[in-house]
């Protein structure tokens, strides 16, 4: 789960609570946002190494152990199992500090949730410093599956596809089979790059159809296509937003999804794209380097993660292409693909003939605006346009303007527009205009009286232009909202027949579900949970143990049998070490278990660094309990 999706969930006082609460312990600014904070790795890396031991062990727990950061309550109860009392006060403590959220189910089921940025922070300060992978190579190293051009490239084809073709879904909501082919040969991320996926999805789905699927399912979560009365249609305010960002926040974004989605939930997964998060682009590393990077760092990595990583992740970003491989003796190398995120800063090329090439690092929203007067066609890594008569025509009929073309193609062109464009749009514009269709409205009035007494209204004359009977007249689409406006000004109320308002709130909120499902659903370890509003108190565990009597934790005492007895039980309960002296001056310590009478005399079982020890209560001089000093501390 995301920061943001956690913390709005959280009221303000709750919010303020985990502000003071930083105060407190590090002397922080109160005033500072709770999301900027704990989105700030220098905040976790300052949390880190202000922790306690045993705030230490739970921030591990959930970072080495915990699938995708979650733990069920009975889960946590098993992990914690051996020092219960003092790692729920470690956890109760990362609560407080907002860095561990607390979410429930309706049945009352308890979970805990440590959000991905703050795992992600506090995983780089248990990992050794990523150049440690760094490699250089002094040539360029192959391999057996090619990288995709970009995704970014192949949704562009396929949105115009879309927008272009009317293209039908069956009832199970999959594109119909005689269009899937042309939409995948649109794509240069192939099944070749896919068969490494543990999906589910994939048990109902051909191998054919799997590139086609991935690509659709992320335009569909990134709300840039959407269901239309059984056919793909595509959002055109959205589609404009998303070519509209930098390249950075386009990646960024479909990262997110991408991770979410066919990342395998095994921690020691989520810390590999830690690792390589940290990597600038265009630096070659060494997989296996980095994977004894996780092993060094205490992560349970198995004998063949080589080999899935590349197949179940590396495969799938370089179809994508944001990375690229090579291999040498069998050691896999990869860095990231500079080009995915790099600035839309190239222009095209255009010949005399009407035909643009397209680099790869051309603005996205120019290609889509060239789109409308052009034909769009993928060529290997390029993108290449044709300026056609038909193209054109439709585009100057649709309200377009010679000047816009002439305009926008010169505005990306690297050279001077050569002068055969502009006689070429001239005279394809000649009979462009020759039949014009434009949507209007009918108003129909009950008997003549109406109309009789608006053509006297000042008001209301520049509507009746376009009369057709006694009773009726058309109004244009622009002035359809100002006609209703003044309708009811004047005391009318129009019965209104168009609904298109209404479909458009239902429509927008059927693309909202549809957005959030997609097409390939992967459940999350916290899926049924929603987040609790609470900030926690030390709780129970504190009170119990900062109760026990100062003479049992503060010196070495000898006491008698049955006091020393209920020490040493009252030590078992609440999971603490004890600290013992016999006859001479040694001491050493360890936690006291199985307590009883064995052959007349009471025993006990001492567990510390150095194994385990059966000793009589007889044999006890001194002893005390041993409580962490930060139990103390001021609630």
């Amino acid at each position: 789960m995301r920061l943001q999706d956690s913390l709005e969930y959280l009221s303000e006082t709750t919010q303020q609570a985990i502000v003071q609460e930083h105060a407190r312990r590090f002397g922080m600014d109160t005033q500072e946002p709770l999301f900027d904070r704990l989105a700030d790795p220098a905040f976790a890396q300052h949390v880190w190494e202000h922790s306690s031991e045993w705030e230490r062990s739970v921030i591990r727990q959930f970072v080495q152990f915990a699938p995708r950061g979650f733990f069920t309550r009975r889960d946590w109860e098993k992990a914690s199992i051996k020092e219960h009392r003092l790692m729920s006060v470690g956890l109760t403590r990362l609560r407080r500090l907002g860095l561990v959220i607390t979410v429930r189910k309706m049945w009352s089921e308890i979970g805990y949730l440590m959000p991905q940025e703050i795992r992600e922070h506090l995983t780089r300060c248990l990992l050794p410093e990523p150049d440690t992978a760094y490699v250089m190579l002094s040539k360029t190293l192959p391999y057996y599956i090619p990288a995709g051009r970009g995704i970014h490239l192949d949704l562009i084809g396929l949105l115009l596809f879309i927008r272009d073709h009317e293209i039908p879904l069956t009832q199970k909501g999959t594109v119909h089979r005689r269009y899937q082919q042309k939409m995948a040969d649109l794509l240069t991320i192939k099944d070749v790059h896919l068969q490494g996926l543990q999906v589910s999805a994939w048990e109902m789905e051909p191998p054919a159809g799997r590139d086609l699927l991935i690509v659709l399912d992320l335009a569909w979560k990134l709300g840039l296509v959407f269901e239309c009365d059984r056919r793909l249609a595509i959002d055109d305010e959205r589609v404009k937003r998303w070519l509209s960002q930098s390249p950075s926040s386009r990646f960024a974004d479909m990262y997110h999804i991408v991770c979410e989605q066919y990342l395998p939930q095994e921690p020691w997964w989520d810390a590999m794209a830690c690792v390589m998060g940290q990597v600038p682009a265009d630096q070659w590393c060494s997989l296996a380097a980095q994977l004894s990077m996780l092993k060094e760092a205490g992560f349970n990595v198995p004998v063949e993660a080589g080999k899935q990583v590349a197949e179940q992740w590396l495969h799938l970003l370089a179809g994508l292409g944001w990375v690229q491989l090579g291999v040498d003796e069998e050691q896999i190398f990869w860095r990231w693909n500079a080009m995915a995120c790099a600035e839309e800063q190239e222009g095209w090329y255009v010949d005399p003939a009407g035909e643009v090439t397209i680099p790869p690092l051309v603005p996205l929203q120019a290609i889509w605006m060239l789109s409308d007067f052009c034909t769009i066609q993928s060529d290997g890594t390029l993108l290449r346009a044709e300026l056609q008569d038909k193209s054109v025509q439709a585009y100057l009929t649709a309200g377009g303007d010679e000047t816009q073309i002439i305009g926008l193609l010169q505005a990306h062109c690297i050279h001077p527009l050569p002068d055969a464009i502009g006689e070429l749009v001239s005279h394809w514009a000649k009979t462009a205009r020759q039949i014009q269709i434009e949507p209007l409205y009918r108003v129909r009035t009950a008997h003549p009286g109406f109309l009789a007494e608006w053509k006297e209204i000042a008001d209301f004359q520049p509507f009746l232009k376009q009369l057709l009977s006694p009773t009726e007249f058309l109004i244009t689409a622009e002035e359809h909202g100002k006609w209703v406006d003044l309708l009811r000004r004047y005391g009318y109320e129009p019965h209104l027949l168009d609904t298109a308002d209404e479909e458009q709130k239902n429509r927008g909120d059927r693309q909202e579900e549809q957005t959030r499902v997609g097409l390939i659903q992967v459940s999350q370890p916290w899926e049924g949970y929603a987040v609790e509003n609470t900030f926690p108190d030390l709780g129970e565990e504190v009170a119990r143990i900062t109760a026990l009597p100062k003479v049992w934790t503060q010196h070495l005492q000898s006491y008698h049998p049955q006091s020393l007895r209920d020490l040493l039980k009252r030590a078992h309960e609440l999971q603490l070490d004890v600290e013992l002296q016999s006859d001479g001056q040694t001491t050493w310590s360890g936690k006291p278990s199985d307590l009883r009478v064995e052959m007349g005399y009471w025993m006990v079982t001492i567990s510390g660094r150095n194994g385990k020890k059966r000793m009589r209560l007889d044999d006890i001089g001194r002893v005390r309990i041993l409580v962490p000093d930060y139990l103390y501390e001021e609630k």
